[in-house]
């Protein structure tokens, strides 16, 4: 007869292996999948500073004890980076330049913009009696005026948010 004390310490081992497997497989995944989205074979084509940063980034993704944290869980399921205290300036950038898009998009998509403009078009159409919209313009000089005005809206939002940007950056003294 087994004594308890050996069929603990054996399924205690058992678990334990699978533990480290498990853990040993997340990092393979995590790794690779961070080497694919930066279109690298290895860590080490990068330079020190980067490869401080990728390391970084897979630290949070991933720890030797626990295997993959949620933020690791989440890379793996939408491909989100998150920036840490060693994010290259290209890092950086890229964050912003995805971030910042997506935003962009969605207040244009739930501000119904598109159709906002459609009414005007239609005022227009209404004052001319048009019978067709080429009486009021045609489409590409419409779009192209469309997009002058975005350009200059663009433009001004730009340049209060840098203004407002570059105020906070200034140190007090």
């Amino acid at each position: 007869m087994i004594k308890y004390g050996d069929i603990y310490k054996k399924k205690l081992n058992e678990s334990e292996t699978q533990h480290e497997n498990k853990v040993l497989t997340e990092f393979k995944v995590i790794y690779n999948t961070l080497l694919e989205h930066y279109n690298l074979k290895s860590v080490h084509q990068l330079n020190e500073n980067s490869q401080t940063s990728f390391l970084t980034e897979l630290s949070k993704y991933w720890d030797e004890n626990n295997g993959l944290s949620e933020k690791g869980k989440n890379f793996l399921l939408n491909h989100e980076t998150t920036l840490n205290e060693n994010s290259t300036s290209t890092q950086k950038k890229n964050f912003l330049r995805e971030k910042s898009y997506l935003v962009i998009n969605e207040t244009l998509r739930q501000s119904n913009i598109k159709y906002k403009l459609y009414d005007i078009i239609d005022e227009m159409y209404n004052q001319l009696n048009a019978s067709n919209i080429r009486e009021i313009l045609t489409p590409d000089m419409i779009t192209n005026i469309i997009s002058e005005s975005f350009s200059k809206s663009l433009n001004e939002f730009v340049s209060n948010v840098n203004l407002e940007l570059s105020e906070s950056a200034k140190t007090i003294k």
